[in-house]
């Protein structure tokens, strides 16, 4: 994938669109309804998978495109994002956790099992219904793994099965499976090698720190929640901004810089 094609298109990782959302891994509605109207003003498209086939390919896209991307499947990201996008004409891509669309069960590992528990109302997975009306309406399903491990720490086998089980099932439900999120953002060449060999197409990363290699399974986004005022939204889709926080510079960053991880479900 050619770097000078990325300057094209901006992608942008999200999780809940809720009032009450966890830390770090949230924003409110009117923050998000903010960000779209300034996504608009700038003529951003929404990227879809036939974008991220031209940039793979090398070919000019159709004007700017933003790759909005919402992680874990969360049903707010049907109940409130996918609505105001779909008034601006945008549409987005979504990674589910399968195993949780049977029964919107909650979203629940070790990292947010405090947030479950707190925010019952938020930390809930969209269903398979809600799954196939955003794939109706334009949405990319992708696979988020069956069960949000960290990738980087598991055995070739449990890695294969995590990301190949995910896959098979979205797409015997809903047609197709070609897109993945690492769950944490957590990847290295092997981790890589697993998701081609398991089919994927495209793979998008999350990095908190530099990230300068960039493949069609190395793809880097950076991550949106309440604490990007409009202000700081703008400078993150410049390409100063984002050459700040994705490369070695990044005392450059420091003011847009997300905290160290702690128990977050990314």
């Amino acid at each position: 994938m050619r770097r000078e094609r990325l300057r094209e298109a901006i992608s942008l990782g999200y999780h809940a669109v809720a009032a009450d959302g966890p830390q770090y891994l949230s924003l409110r509605p009117s923050t998000f309804e903010a960000q779209l109207e300034i996504l608009r003003r700038l003529g951003f498209g929404g990227g879809t998978r036939d974008d991220l086939w031209r940039l793979a390919e090398g070919r000019k896209l159709d004007g700017p495109r933003a790759f909005l991307t919402f992680d874990d499947g969360f049903a707010d990201t049907f109940t409130a994002a996918a609505p105001m996008m779909a008034e601006r004409g945008l549409s987005g891509m979504v990674f589910v956790l399968p195993g949780h669309l049977a029964t919107g069960a909650p979203l629940d590992w070790p990292e947010v099992t405090g947030e479950a528990r707190r925010r019952p109302a938020t930390m809930t997975s969209m269903d398979w219904d809600m799954a196939a009306s955003l794939a109706e309406s334009g949405w990319e399903i992708g696979s988020h793994t069956m069960t949000h491990p960290r990738l980087t720490t598991l055995g070739d086998e449990e890695l294969r099965q995590e990301l190949r089980d995910s896959r098979r099932i979205v797409a015997e439900r809903l047609g197709r499976c070609e897109v993945l999120s690492y769950p944490f953002g957590a990847w290295n060449d092997r981790v890589a090698a697993a998701a081609a060999d398991a089919g994927y197409s495209f793979a998008f990363t999350l990095p908190l720190g530099a990230q300068m290699r960039v493949g069609r399974l190395s793809m880097p986004r950076l991550t949106i929640d309440d604490r990007d005022t409009p202000v700081r939204f703008r400078i993150k889709l410049t390409r100063a901004g984002r050459l700040a926080l994705l490369s070695p510079l990044r005392p450059a960053a420091r003011a847009l810089r997300r905290p160290a991880p702690h128990s977050h479900a990314d």
